[in-house]
Parts: structure tokens; sequence; C-alpha cells
């Protein structure tokens, strides 16, 4: 009964987190152990490698995913089943891979991204605008391998700066 008590205290604060999981399979249940552990109710997941047609879930969340475009990738959002949302279909997506949600957050509507950037592709500029059509605010977290000083990288790359400038604009 204490147990049940300090969970539900816990749990109070929403919590979101991003996992670059790197193979979902065969990290299903380090995944469960830490959702489960930390209370997140989104979880944004990129490069799951999950085959066309491979099923993937957990108790008490709905997994919404996206093909790949890639060999090496594919995005994730694993959702607790208590919080109202929806696919959102984005077109013309031509260098981020992302599944994006819509959902209710404390009474608010919200747009939720995982998004993956291949190393192999270019620059992502117009796709990250196109993913926040529609006047909603958003988070978007990922794997978009690109590294800045600012995120406690020893160096900037070409795609961090970029990215930077995006999000501080946006």
């Amino acid at each position: 009964m204490a147990a049940r008590l300090w969970r539900t205290e816990r749990c109070k604060v929403l919590r979101l987190a991003c996992w670059n999981a790197e193979l979902l399979c065969g990290r299903k249940l380090k995944l469960e152990h830490f959702i489960n552990q930390q209370c997140v109710y989104i979880c944004l997941l990129s490069e799951i490698f999950r085959n066309p047609g491979q099923a993937f879930w957990l108790p008490s969340y709905v997994c919404l995913h996206t093909d790949m475009m890639t060999a090496v990738s594919g995005t994730a959002s694993m959702v607790r089943r208590s919080i109202v949302h929806n696919t959102v279909h984005v077109p013309g997506l031509t260098h981020l891979e992302a599944t994006p949600i819509q959902d209710t957050l404390p009474g608010k509507l919200m747009r939720t991204l995982a998004a993956y950037v291949s190393p192999l592709r270019s620059l992502i500029g117009a796709d990250t605008t196109t993913c926040f059509g529609g006047g909603l605010p958003g988070l978007m977290a990922g794997d978009f391998n690109a590294k800045h000083v600012v995120w406690i990288s020893r160096l900037s790359t070409r795609r961090g700066k970029p990215l930077l400038h995006f999000s501080e604009k946006n």
C-alpha cells in the first residue's frame, strides 16, 4: 500500500523522455524498466530498427511508429494510454524521419515528435519548419546527428549551428 501511494505521488508530474534505442527489440526490458521507474508518460524513440510488420508494445502504452527511410533508423513514440492523443501526418519530409503525435497535455493541445536524421542525409532545414506547421506548441527530440558546444559537446558541426539557430528562433 505504501509503495502504491508513493508511486502515485511521484507520478503527478508529467514526464517526457527521449531515448536513442539503437535496436529497440533487444532493449525492450530496459526501456520498460526505465519508463516505469521514471514515471514517463511520453517516450520519444529514435533509431528503433523496426522491420515493417514487426510488432512492439508495452503494457499501459500505445506505440506509434514511422517506417524507416534508411536501413538503420526509424522513430516511435510510446504514449501512456491515459494521455489523449492522435497521430498527425506530416507530408513531404525528405531528410527528417519523424513520428508526430498531437496530444492533450494539462488541457492544452501540443505536438510532440520523435525524430531521427541519418548522418548520410543533408541538413534538415525545411523539414523542421514543416513539422511545426499549424501553430501548435511543440517539442521535437531525437538523434539529429548534430553537435554544438551549447549542448555540452566538445565541438560544433555543420548541422549543429543551423539546428541551434532554429531552436533559438522557434
